[in-house]
């Protein structure tokens, strides 16, 4: 294996991936570019800001860092998880970025390791966004001495997380070619990974009971998770460090040796309703939304969730639809080839009632099993009615990212960025509501506004796309 031509790879995704985000939907424009940089910046900031103002007041010189960083020792594996989760359920359907590669001469372990090393860096990207304040606050207010203790507590089993889990899907997907079910993947993976984080939530939050009552009871509590922080407090952080270098240095080669030799096509959907619904104009949205691979991933996970939860019995009310929801980034961009095979597409009203309600159909038919299991369980209606108006909120919010930001194959950074604009815009104008205490009714009417006026900059952004599109044809 050459290593150049790993490294060459490497940049060629990251070039493409910057280009292709960079120049789709708002991002194209230089102005957003910078609006969208500053934002985030800005978030970030703020986080570090909340964070070390809430630590110095609760936890400054009290002497309780020490089990804090193992608690959020404990919780690194999940989050890991969830974010790669994440990068590896939206890549499984970036083939167009593998088949940059296919023409080069390399190898299929040199291409593997290249997207491993790709996405390692944005797996860690997100792993920053999620413990970066927390380190550097705990840093500013401990002093430097808690640097190694923040490496070997976040950083170092952070990582390692994320090389196990390489290592495992490689393992699976070799065992899905054995069986000669890996154009299944797409159905097996996300299952998988959707069960993993349900087991290992409760296990988390019982690894932190144990450690916050050990620390309560002026005893030591180890754990396998906790390696390199007992490492560093009882030899060493030098010799912490060794170990997760050596940890690195016998996994990787493993992660290379079981990493497919050759690349299977994913099998994009499968037929789960009868064609003749397409008679209609409704019908037809509704068999491309429930055909679609992102749809197939998110009842998935709502299913292994709602599962879970009866059989774990967890009684909360279904926030598990939610998730159903998020698949409204891609609805605008899957039914593009509806309104471009038409000679009359249709207004551009209808064609956005038609994107919506078919969200709306497919949540209702979520919802009667999953609310029912719920009333089962002993919940109340009452409380599964703010969980609809949730749902009905996010379809509107998640259609207009996909419109605003339409995500294509082999770029699925587009969505990431602005699902994430659209999160720090939406917990800015929470933080306000709760600064201003305003009562029920009027959060009420306030929300009701912005998902008018979320609906009427989703119509403008399709008129927009529709006017280019027509350009685009006379051309």
């Amino acid at each position: 294996m050459r290593r150049n031509s790993v490294i060459l790879l490497f940049r060629l995704f990251w070039i493409f991936i910057v280009r292709r985000v960079l120049g789709r939907g708002l991002l194209s424009s230089a102005a957003v570019r910078t609006s969208a940089l500053v934002l985030v910046v800005t978030a970030f900031a703020g986080f570090n800001l909340l964070s070390y103002v809430v630590l110095k007041q609760y936890l400054g010189g009290t002497g309780l860092f020490e089990p804090v960083l193992q608690v959020a020792n404990a919780s690194v594996p999940f989050w890991v998880l969830i974010a790669y989760t994440l990068i590896r359920v939206l890549f499984m359907k970036a083939d167009e970025l593998l088949k940059l590669s296919f023409n080069l001469p390399v190898t299929n372990k040199e291409r593997t390791l290249a997207f491993s090393l790709f996405e390692a860096s944005i797996v860690l990207g997100m792993t920053i966004f999620v413990f970066g304040a927390f380190s550097i606050s705990t840093v500013l207010i401990e002093g430097l001495e808690y640097v190694p203790k923040v490496l070997a507590s976040i950083w170092f089993p952070a990582l390692s997380a994320y090389l196990l889990l390489s290592l495992g899907y490689y393992v699976l997907e070799r065992v899905l070619m054995a069986l000669r079910w890996a154009r299944f993947r797409g159905l097996v993976v996300p299952m998988v990974l959707a069960t993993g984080l349900a087991l290992l939530f409760p296990h988390t939050n019982e690894q932190s009971a144990l450690i916050a009552q050990s620390f309560v009871d002026g005893k030591d509590y180890v754990t396998p998770v906790l390696v390199f922080a007992i490492l560093e407090d009882t030899v060493g952080f030098w010799l912490s460090a060794v170990a997760f270098v050596t940890t690195t240095a016998v996994v990787i080669p493993v992660v290379v040796a079981f990493a497919p030799k050759a690349y299977v096509p994913l099998r994009r959907y499968f037929v789960v309703l009868p064609s003749r619904l397409a008679d209609r104009k409704l019908g037809a949205y509704v068999l491309v939304l429930f055909r679609s691979f992102e749809t197939m991933v998110a009842v998935l996970f709502v299913v292994v969730y709602s599962l879970f939860a009866w059989a774990q019995h967890i009684v909360l009310p279904p926030f598990a639809l939610l998730l159903v929801t998020f698949q409204g980034v891609y609805a605008y961009a899957n039914s593009e080839p509806l309104r471009r095979s038409s000679l009359h597409p249709g207004r551009t009203m209808t064609n956005y009632l038609c994107i919506v309600g078919s969200q709306g159909i497919l949540l209702l038919t979520l919802a009667i099993p999953v609310v029912t299991i719920s009333l089962v369980q002993g919940i109340a209606w009452d409380a599964c009615l703010p969980v609809a108006g949730f749902c009905v909120s996010n379809i509107l919010i998640s259609t207009l990212v996909g419109i605003a930001f339409p995500p294509e194959k082999g770029n699925p950074f587009t969505v990431l960025i602005g699902v994430l604009l659209t999160v720090v815009v939406i917990m800015i104008v929470a933080l306000g509501l709760n600064v201003f205490n305003l009562e029920p009714t009027m959060s009420a009417v306030v929300y009701t506004a912005l998902s008018i006026l979320v609906v009427f900059y989703s119509i403008l952004g399709m008129k927009r796309m529709e006017r280019i599109s027509r350009h685009e044809v006379v051309t």
